[in-house]
């Protein structure tokens, strides 16, 4: 499939079967992690935690099941009314959609060059979320759940996530066999505004 092709297949998948990736796929994601562009080609800069331990993805959801309890930071955060969807009724929230596969992807804190950071775990992420995409799997960001442990730090548990020293989880992607088949979709280039200089 060629990469335009490709595009028409890359979504925000929201619901996943319990069916673990195969060793096969996650080493093609995490290849396609490897192969991402990186500033000044410092891939030391960067790591990736691939966590299978659902006991793990529960204990860093409890500041995200919190923040998505409270009506007020949400609706701040949506910039108007909050509307109820259905994993607020659920007994528990679970930010990761019941993936079974979360890779974090953590850098290095930088006083060289800061903000290069998030141009490049933003690099290896779509690469990941395009690979995924290639081998009919779903994926979605994870941001929501990192935020959430930055605002509530007595939620933090990146702990578990066992990092390098000097090193910060700044995104993730949730990745694994989609409830209902990805389907293409037509593509348009009008969702972002354009100037021309």
């Amino acid at each position: 499939m060629d990469y335009f092709e490709l595009l028409r297949y890359r979504k925000s998948t929201r619901r996943y079967t319990d069916e673990q990736l195969s060793p096969e796929d996650l080493s093609a994601i995490l290849l396609a992690a490897n192969a991402a562009p990186v500033g000044s080609n410092m891939y030391k800069d960067l790591h990736l935690t691939v966590v299978q331990d659902r006991s793990v993805l529960d204990q860093l959801s409890v500041a995200a099941a919190k923040r998505w309890a409270d009506q007020s930071k949400m609706k701040e955060i949506w910039g108007g009314e909050y509307k109820p969807v259905e994993e607020q009724a659920k007994k528990v929230y679970d930010p990761f959609h019941g993936a079974p596969t979360v890779i974090f992807v953590s850098h290095r804190q930088q006083d060289v060059q800061p903000g290069i950071e998030f141009s490049n775990v933003a690099c290896v992420a779509y690469s990941m979320h395009l690979a995924a995409a290639a081998l009919k799997l779903g994926s979605v960001f994870m941001w929501f759940v990192l935020e959430c442990m930055r605002d509530m730090p007595e939620f933090d548990r990146t702990d578990l996530l066992n990092l390098p020293d000097h090193f910060e989880p700044l995104i993730g992607i949730a990745v694994g066999h989609p409830a209902t088949p990805v389907l293409p979709r037509e593509r348009t280039a009008n969702k972002m505004s354009v100037n021309y200089v």
